[in-house]
């Protein structure tokens, strides 16, 4: 049997309680997927680093090993962690495998709601959480993704509270003085602040709890409450095995990081012929066509659920692939929401259809306009890419806010696109944005509910370009 071990790979503290908090959570994860071995290391700031984290978990016997990039935010920390491990298991021959991090998952704002009603249990405040104003506060970063990754926690527990603000230490606007002004202004009874930090390290301990001192002194407001960090919690160990085994799957066919004799190409074929079989089976009789099927066949394939093959829960408007063909023919442009998606992409369809994908999302002028008008990048990333939209298809994973805008560039008649597949995901807006989607006049797929994702999208999108590829070969 496979000896496995987990490697958390943490920012970096000089602070005790992180390394405390860290081994805790690796035993904690340890029993809980029954790893051999786990243990944790740092990007930076101080050792063990990656490279001696690694060899831990190789001098203690492990044949395959799980690197969980222990990050809020998908930024430059994580990429730097990504880049590093993969480096490493590349020159050493190890199987290896690297996880999502912590962001975009509805635990997360679940967890932030949690401690504040811990909070609010440990204060004696009776009013409900209607009643409440919330300041969520993170660490900051220059990253536009870490930024949007931030901000859809807090839209996620939006509609629980009277308001919601938010607010970072460093490195990203507004700061803890002007999001603490802005709370204020607000008029609120109380004011409840979460500290969006995994540890209690050197921010917690002492920048942010400085910052926020001044600012409310500042703002002459002393009703505030501070929440306690997120820390250790067995819902944060739940969602580190849950990344971890998502990749370890790939180990059970025993082709994962092994020599192969045949073709990477020839694997991983017969393992996606024998997943669609197996979609199909557990299906059986439905009630899409032979032309929507192949797209909710591998929509379920890129999610493994299977609530996108229930009656009537994903929906396509009836000139949804004819147009698409017809757009696909003229060699549009595929404009994405977020990056994630454009990157799922297949790249040889795109290239082989003579097809190219845009998405603006990091773009720096569409990030000025969003913070100068008070729209979100995603609003901002749609409007820019109008021409492409205009003849184009769209495909949206991520944001509703992203689909409200494109149906309004549909109603304004700023754009018309040849389809639009709106797959948001989440909590707040995500099942109303399908749903306006649906009655709008523009050939559409979506699906009913919160479910979707970018995994969804690009999934849909792929199906679409290969029926158009066996199409054409007829």
């Amino acid at each position: 049997m496979l000896k496995r071990a987990l490697l958390i790979v943490d920012r970096g503290s000089r602070e005790p309680e992180v390394r405390q908090e860290l081994e805790e959570i690796c035993a904690l994860a340890k029993r809980r997927a029954g790893y051999d071995h786990a243990s944790f290391c740092f990007l930076e700031v101080l050792p063990p680093f990656i490279g001696e984290g690694i060899k831990s978990c190789v001098d203690a016997g492990a044949d395959v090993i799980t690197v969980m990039p222990y990050f809020l935010y998908p930024g430059m920390k994580l990429k730097d962690t990504v880049k590093q491990s993969a480096r490493i298991g590349k020159d050493r021959q190890l199987r290896l495998a690297i996880t999502r991090p912590l962001s975009y998952h509805p635990m997360m704002s679940a967890l932030v709601a949690d401690r504040i009603s811990e909070l609010k249990k440990e204060k004696g405040i009776a009013l409900s959480d209607g009643e409440c104003d919330v300041l969520l506060i993170g660490h900051g970063s220059s990253d536009p993704n870490a930024h949007d990754a931030f901000v859809h926690t807090a839209d996620a527990i939006r509609p629980r509270y009277r308001n919601v603000h938010h607010c970072f230490l460093e490195l990203d606007s507004p700061n803890i003085e002007q999001g603490v002004a802005q709370a204020v202004a607000k008029n609120p009874r109380v004011l409840l602040m979460m500290p969006y930090f995994l540890h209690k390290g050197a921010h917690i301990k002492r920048d942010v709890v400085n910052d926020v001192g001044a600012a409310l002194e500042k703002a002459h407001f002393k009703n505030a409450h501070m929440a306690r960090h997120l820390g250790v919690d067995d819902r944060l160990v739940n969602l580190i095995v849950e990344r971890a085994k998502e990749v370890e799957n790939r180990f059970l066919d025993g082709t994962f990081g092994t020599a192969a004799k045949r073709s990477m190409t020839e694997r991983t074929f017969d393992i996606e012929k024998r997943s669609f079989e197996i979609i199909d089976a557990e299906v059986g009789p439905h009630n899409y066509d032979a032309m929507q099927w192949p797209v909710v066949r591998r929509v379920i394939h890129a999610t493994a659920d299977f609530d996108f093959a229930g009656k009537g829960r994903m929906l396509f408007d009836r000139r949804a692939i004819d147009s698409a063909f017809s757009a696909i023919k003229n060699c549009c442009t595929i404009v994405t929401d977020v990056d994630m998606v454009a990157a799922a992409i297949n790249k040889k369809s795109l290239a082989d259809l003579g097809l190219k994908t845009a998405c603006y999302i990091s773009d720096s002028k569409v990030a000025e306009e969003a913070r100068r008008l008070g729209k979100t990048r995603s609003e901002m990333a749609m409007r820019r890419a109008a021409k492409e939209i205009d003849g184009g298809i769209v495909a949206i994973g991520n944001a509703p806010t992203a689909l409200f805008e494109v149906i309004s560039m549909v109603k304004e008649g700023a754009a018309r696109p040849a389809l639009v597949v709106g797959l948001p995901v989440g909590f707040v807006s995500a099942s109303e944005s399908k749903e306006e989607l649906a009655r709008t006049d523009v050939p559409f797929i979506t699906n009913v509910g919160r479910k979707g994702g970018s995994p969804a999208a690009s999934s849909a999108i792929n199906a679409i370009l290969l029926l158009y590829q066996s199409q054409r070969r007829a």
